[in-house]
Formats: structure tokens, C-alpha cells, sequence
């Protein structure tokens, strides 16, 4: 047999043959993992703030360990710091309240730890928000709006037709405001202005709805800006009746003027009616464009009407969307309904009617030398003239009951 002059590279060739072949177990690694959360994701200033989380080795929990927790504000500086200690299981918790004049706006939370020559850390945010309201009351009854922002909400005010608000924050950051208003103080249209710039979506504002509340969201660059919401109204008001004369003979027709108001936003077109007492005695379609107003002169005939008084009233119909109801109704004095002839209302017609047509005879409105007195013009011609005297004497006499 031949003998090898030198097998230790034949050995150490096989050696590391055999080694390559052969699994070799992975090493062991440990881990450290430290999580964090917040109970919500925003919080407004005063309310409980709590983070909370978990620190375990390998899965296991590392109880009684240091914890370090440093909260950041939007601009990244420190306003609260503490070291925390985990309990039995694990876990540590911080419950706390920011400064009243704390910044609106991002926060972020972080959290460390050293175990066993290993370092775990991790971090969360949370953002502090503003929730401002204000009511707006219309008639008796209160309409609540309820501003939401991650930044500083000043100087609100609100009307029936706008709110009106100053936003402001570290320059630069992006802000969000929310608002909610009552359906009853709009219509159709809501307009968003910031710094007397409307906004055009899309994106901003992003509008929505249900049954009692709309729902106003839109973003923006901070710093400090005027902002003004828009929202339209519906309301159409009765503001004034006029009769053409106080007593009228059974039979005879009355002119009653009525005077309508659009108090809304939009151009309104709806039905007045008159009352006597709670009989409909004319109604009249009207077309009114938003702030302005008209008079109407609604005709009332008076047969089949009962001698006696009657209270006049004049009623808008409400328009669609609107809520201030109580002044659409309109109640103005008494007419009353009498015997033809009867001039000074006393339900008989006697002397004293008769020394009244003769007094005001001539008379017209706006006569140069003689008043006017719209009663004495029993059949309703705006003047007092031989036919009023004529009625008068034919129904001398004549009295009710």
C-alpha cells in the first residue's frame, strides 16, 4: 500500500465538507418591544389625557422597569417628561391634563427603555382640540352650533345668516375646523370664507347632512385667519295690515292692505291669506326676492258674513325650509260688519249717520280742505258723494239685532 505523505489537507478537505453539509441551529436572538397608545385619538384642553402600553422581553412581560415618556407639542417642544415604572405585568400608564394655554394641534408621544443591554422605542400621536358652541335663538327658540379645530377658536359670534370666527396656530401647520349646525338655520346654500375668500370645492368644504344637522369640515394653512360660514335662510314675515275703512255694511266688499317681508335669502314665492276671525275671506300668490318686501291690498266681500265684529289677520304660508314661523301670522284690530248705512258703528242707522255723510260729503283721500273719513263712504268709492247719503236714508232707521 502506497502511504500519503501528508493527509492533513486531505483531513481538514473532508472536515470542511462534512461541515457544510451538516445543519448547523440558528443563533438565539432576544427582543425588546415597547408599545404605546392613547385611549382616543384627540382630546379637548381640560379633559383627562392617558397613554398607556407594554414592555416585554422575549413575549414575556419586564415588570418594575423604568420607562422614559417625553410628550412633544405641534412644534416639537417638550412639555411634559417623566420616567414610569411598569407594573407586575408589564404595563405603564400616565393619565394627565395639558395646560389651558396649550397649543392646538399634533402631539407626539414618546416612549424608551434599556433592558439586558437592549434598547426598545416607539412613539404614537394624539391631537388636542378645541370645542366651541354658541346658540343662536330665533323667536323664543335656540339653534346650537358647535365648532370643532385642532386650533385656537376666538372671538365667535353668530347671527341667523353667518357665523363668524378667528382661527389661529403655529404658522405653517395644517388645521381642520368642524362645524355642526341645527338643519332649521338653513335652506340650500352653505358658503365658507376664510379671510373674505370663499372656498371652492373640491376639496374644501366638505359638506354633509342628516335629518337635524349639517355637518361643515374643511383643512388649511395656519396662522391666524377670519373665517366666516354662510348659511341660508328662510323666512317670509307679515309686517303690517291696513284696512281701507273699520265698518262696513253686510254685503259691501272691504280693501285690506298687507304688507309681506322676505327676510330670507332666496327668492320666495307663496300664498297670503286674509282672515275674519278664522273664516278665509281672499288669498294671494306673492313673489318676493330675498330682503325686500311688498303690500298687497286683498279684497274682502263681506255676504253671507253675519252682522258683528271680526278680528283681521293676514297669514304667509311658510316656505320650504324655514323655522321662524311666529311672524308669518299678522292679527290687526276689529272691522265690523253692520247694517248699510250705519256709519258711526253702532249697529243702526239713524241722526247721527246721517249728520256724518253730510259732514264728510265731498270728501275723497287726500282731499285739499276736507278730512276723510272712510266710513262715511258706505258703498266703498272712495268718496262721499249722493249715493252714500242716498244708502243712508234708504235704510233710515234699520237697526241690528
Amino acid at each position: 500500500m502506497k502511504t500519503l505523505k501528508n493527509p492533513k489537507p486531505l483531513l481538514a478537505a473532508i472536515l470542511i465538507g462534512i461541515i457544510a453539509i451538516i445543519p448547523i441551529p440558528h443563533a438565539y436572538s432576544s427582543t425588546l418591544t415597547l408599545t404605546i397608545f392613547t385611549t382616543k385619538p384627540s382630546y379637548t384642553i381640560g379633559e383627562d389625557i392617558t397613554i398607556y402600553g407594554n414592555l416585554t422581553y422575549n413575549s414575556l412581560p419586564v415588570p418594575d422597569w423604568p420607562i422614559a415618556l417625553e410628550i412633544q407639542d405641534p412644534l416639537g417642544t417638550p412639555v411634559v417628561t417623566r420616567t414610569l415604572q411598569t407594573n407586575t405585568s408589564g404595563t405603564y400608564t400616565l393619565t394627565f391634563k395639558l395646560q389651558a394655554n396649550s397649543k392646538r394641534g399634533m402631539y407626539t408621544a414618546y416612549v424608551s427603555s434599556n433592558y439586558k443591554g437592549e434598547t426598545a422605542t416607539n412613539n404614537t400621536r394624539f391631537q388636542l382640540i378645541q370645542i366651541t358652541q354658541t346658540t343662536v335663538t330665533i323667536e323664543g327658540e335656540d339653534y346650537p352650533i358647535t365648532i370643532e379645530s385642532n386650533s385656537t377658536i376666538t372671538s365667535v359670534t353668530a347671527t341667523k345668516t353667518q357665523l363668524n370666527f378667528t382661527s389661529s396656530g403655529p404658522t405653517g401647520k395644517t388645521a381642520y375646523v368642524n362645524v355642526t349646525i341645527p338643519t332649521g338655520l338653513n335652506k340650500t346654500k352653505i358658503k365658507v370664507f376664510i379671510d373674505n375668500t370663499e372656498l371652492i370645492p373640491p376639496p374644501y368644504p366638505i359638506i354633509t347632512t342628516n335629518s337635524t344637522h349639517y355637518f361643515i369640515y374643511f383643512e388649511f394653512v395656519l396662522s391666524t385667519h377670519n373665517i366666516a360660514i354662510e348659511y341660508a335662510i328662510a323666512d317670509v314675515v307679515t309686517t303690517n295690515i291696513t284696512p281701507a275703512k273699520t265698518i262696513v255694511g253686510q254685503g259691501y266688499s272691504i280693501l285690506i292692505n298687507t304688507t309681506i317681508q322676505n327676510q330670507g335669502d332666496y327668492k320666495e314665492t307663496f300664498n297670503v291669506t286674509l282672515y275674519a276671525n278664522t273664516t278665509a275671506t281672499a288669498t294671494q300668490t306673492v313673489t318676493l326676492t330675498s330682503r325686500n318686501s311688498t303690500t298687497i291690498t286683498l279684497t274682502w266681500n263681506t255676504t253671507g258674513f253675519a252682522k258683528g265684529n271680526y278680528t283681521i289677520s293676514a297669514y304667509a304660508t311658510p316656505v320650504p325650509g324655514e323655522t321662524d314661523t311666529a311672524d308669518n301670522n299678522l292679527v290687526d284690530g276689529l272691522i265690523k260688519v253692520t247694517v248699510i248705512g250705519d256709519i258711526n258703528g253702532d249697529f243702526k242707522v239713524d241722526i247721527k249717520d246721517l249728520v256724518l255723510v253730510i259732514k264728510y260729503f265731498g270728501s275723497y283721500p287726500g282731499h285739499p280742505t276736507k278730512s276723510w273719513n272712510p266710513n262715511a263712504d258706505v258703498n266703498g268709492d272712495f268718496k262721499v258723494d249722493i249715493k252714500d247719503l242716498v244708502l243712508v236714508i234708504k235704510h233710515f232707521g234699520e237697526h241690528y239685532p
